[in-house]
């Protein structure tokens, strides 16, 4: 088991680089609430199409998407 005594030593550094696409040099990070949605959303719709046979779905999740995954499931499963 690992201890404190045996982690190596870690390093902190920044590398502040200002964004150069507004004049207050700042960068957005207001995505990072919603990161985790995306893939929760795809897995709920593969589980709802699990039951046709579709067992891949690119994002994003158009309604011509899933008619292609159901078609192509259809297709496999004849």
């Amino acid at each position: 088991m690992p201890r404190s005594d045996t982690v190596p030593a870690i390093e902190v550094g920044f590398h502040p680089v200002p964004a150069t696409s507004n004049p207050l040099g700042v960068k957005g990070c207001g995505e990072a609430g919603v990161t985790g949605a995306l893939p929760a959303v795809m897995n709920a719709a593969l589980d709802a199409l699990a039951a046709r046979g579709v067992r891949h779905l690119d994002m994003p999740a158009t309604p011509e998407r899933i008619w292609r995954a159901l078609r192509a499931a259809a297709r496999e499963s004849s």
